[in-house]
């Protein structure tokens, strides 16, 4: 088992409502873990299906510290994220959220503390996700675990390497007095947090091994709220104007600006055949807002411009990192 006294204690805290069907999966996951010292706090957001007794079940079994709290109402998803956020004890150097439908690998929290620890100013520690089982791909090399937040926010906005949002590790000193660090302006709020938290500065690490078993089920609300609210390509969009700049070259900012306005447009035309004229009016006058509605060229671009968006996710395999030269620096531990 990883951990003495000098090792730094890591905080698991999970939000959850209505949870009664994973929730404990969820909390023995973390009492599995091979890592100590480890905290793990669960607010319960006024849940109405059992979720209460099963945790208060849990908290009197040995093991991992299980602290546990009641919402006395039931708050917005990122308003609850932001709540459990504030059960992390003072002395805690990390932290990670888990989602209550969710799981870590044994080795997980050993893993990232270990990246973590490894080199200086590491801010964050990501790793590869499994979803149902099913690793997905990231596009991070192999050639290193460390890289350059500046270097992390490129590859996440250009490469679209993928890192699991939700599951990383923090550095508690990332948690600013009066900001959210859930921001509720956002659906995908998770990946808001990390490029806010990497466009800083510091460095990101990478587990090359998976530090998360993530589960995608109908009523989980990755499944059901942006089929509703269809705000991924916009929030997408927004992110690469709101970090793209420090982190790219302008003539790399400049196209990847342009890839995702002319995703947008086509989504956009999509939603005018198809009715979901509710959508294109509010992105309209959000493009409005900043400055970029299209004109009838501006739509002519996007439909021409479909067929080598599609070669380049389909076929060319862009985003596949090749192999580091044998001269190539590495980043510095």
């Amino acid at each position: 088992m990883m951990g003495d006294s000098s090792s730094p204690l890591v905080v698991i805290a999970t939000p959850v409502y209505n949870g009664a069907k994973f929730i404990e999966a969820a909390v023995r996951s973390v009492r599995a873990q091979t890592y100590r010292p480890l905290v793990h706090c669960v607010l319960n957001n006024a849940s109405t299906d059992g979720t209460g007794e099963i945790l208060a079940r849990l908290t009197a079994e040995p093991g991992v510290q299980l602290i546990v709290r009641h919402n006395s109402e039931t708050l917005p998803q990122a308003d609850n994220f932001n709540a459990v956020l504030g059960l992390i004890p003072s002395d805690a150097k990390y932290f990670r959220l888990l989602c209550a439908d969710d799981s870590i690998p044994p080795d997980a929290i050993s893993a990232m503390v270990r990246v973590a620890e490894s080199a200086d100013n590491v801010v964050m520690t990501a790793g590869i996700e499994r979803v149902n089982g099913s690793e997905r791909p990231h596009y991070f090399p192999t050639e290193t675990e460390i890289f350059e937040a500046s270097n992390a926010v490129a590859r996440i906005l250009s490469d679209e390497a993928r890192i699991p949002h939700v599951h990383v590790l923090y550095r508690t000193d990332v948690l600013r007095a009066g900001e959210e660090f859930y921001a509720t302006a956002y659906n995908a709020t998770d990946i808001d947090a990390v490029l806010r938290v990497l466009s800083r500065g510091g460095r990101m690490g990478f587990v090359h091994a998976p530090i998360a078993d993530t589960t995608h089920h109908p009523d989980s609300r990755t499944q059901t709220y942006d089929k509703q609210h269809r705000t991924y390509i916009w929030e997408k969009f927004v992110f690469i104007e709101r970090y793209g700049p420090a982190a790219l070259s302008n003539t790399e900012f400049a196209r990847l600006r342009m890839r995702y306005r002319r995703i947008v447009y086509r989504r956009l035309l999509w939603w005018a055949a198809t009715g979901g004229l509710q959508h294109a009016r509010r992105d309209l006058e959000r493009l409005r807002v900043r400055g970029s509605l299209p004109s009838l060229l501006d739509y002519l671009d996007a439909v021409v411009a479909w067929p080598a968006h599609l070669y380049t996710k389909a076929v060319s395999r862009l985003h596949e990192p090749r192999p580091w030269p044998s001269d190539a620096a590495r980043p510095v531990s």
